[in-house]
């Protein structure tokens, strides 16, 4: 049975670094570096995604050969999403479809529904993609008979129409809603993130974290309105493309094992720290346990507890 099933965007990339260098046709996209995050914790992760026609054959043999489960990968007409993922200084990107890709629509509207080995998994991570298929995703996941854990991320590029996040009713049918602190912004602009946190997440039952870069993350439980700070961990960066996808998936691993939310934030501190050594999803490193849990318990013992 799976443990954690991710649901998203697969896309071809041709990434250009902060030093100008460019690497081309990189396997990527949400639902890939989210599987990755949670990989590093539990060995059954599967990924529910579409890829153009001509890559398909390619990318599940890639996928598969990582130990992820290919399966619920499938074939559309058109590219699927080919980007371009330009870095305009160490914290700073954006990512912005090629001519010849196929639209954010047409890969929601191709990826059909949710493969039947998936429907009992423990845990679902929504990937970024648009908010129409977020939404939908949200809903549908919340209506299968196990109820399962279902985190959230958002995307808001220029290329997004961004203000149907803004009724945040959707927050009381997920477990967890984990963006940017920088998506945040854009999209609600609350005078104060810390109690924008607090209200949203004990409001809707819904736990909340705000991925802050290389400051780490704060994350708030959706009862009790306890607020954490979790620092990142000081690593070597790479390039930085997927660190959020795969701290989602390093937390709700978190959640499916029955963490508290704080070392389901750590958790997905670590698994952020190893993609942002290297460029690429499949090019992260899948660390032995013991250097895994190393990293968690350095984070575990920095983290702070924010009180109101």
């Amino acid at each position: 049975m799976m443990e954690v099933v991710t649901v998203g965007w697969l896309t071809m990339d041709d990434i250009v670094l902060p030093d100008h260098s460019c690497r081309h046709g990189i396997l990527g996209g949400g639902a890939l570096y989210s599987a990755i995050g949670a990989q590093i914790w539990t060995p059954e992760v599967g990924i529910h995604a579409v890829t153009g026609r001509r890559h398909v054959e390619t990318v599940r043999r890639a996928i598969a050969a990582r130990g992820i489960d290919a399966r619920g990968v499938a074939a559309m007409e058109g590219n699927g999403l080919e980007l371009w993922l330009l870095h305009e200084g160490d914290e700073s990107k954006q990512q912005v479809p090629k001519l010849t890709s196929s639209t954010a629509d047409e890969v929601d509207e191709a990826r059909g529904p949710l493969l039947a080995a998936y429907e009992t998994a423990r845990g679902f991570h929504i990937a970024p993609q648009s908010p129409a298929g977020s939404l939908a995703n949200a809903a549908r996941l919340g209506r299968l008979p196990t109820r399962p854990i279902i985190t959230m991320d958002l995307l808001s590029d220029t290329f997004i129409d961004r203000r149907l996040y803004g009724d945040l009713g959707f927050l009381s049918g997920i477990t967890a809603f984990l963006p940017s602190e920088a998506e945040i912004d854009r999209i609600w602009n609350p005078p104060n993130l810390r109690t924008w946190l607090r209200e949203q997440s004990v409001a809707h039952g819904c736990h909340l974290a705000a991925k802050l870069g290389e400051q780490g993350s704060l994350v708030c439980h959706g009862r009790s309105g306890d607020l954490y700070h979790v620092p990142a961990v000081p690593v070597r960066v790479v390039d930085t493309t997927g660190a959020g996808d795969a701290y989602c998936g390093g937390f709700l691993a978190g959640l499916v094992a029955g963490r508290d939310i704080a070392e389901c934030a750590a958790m997905g501190t670590a698994s952020a720290s190893y993609v942002v050594e290297a460029c690429g999803a499949l090019e992260t490193a899948r660390p032995a346990n013991s250097e895994r849990d190393r990293r968690l318990k350095a984070v575990m013992s920095k983290i702070e507890r924010i009180d109101a």
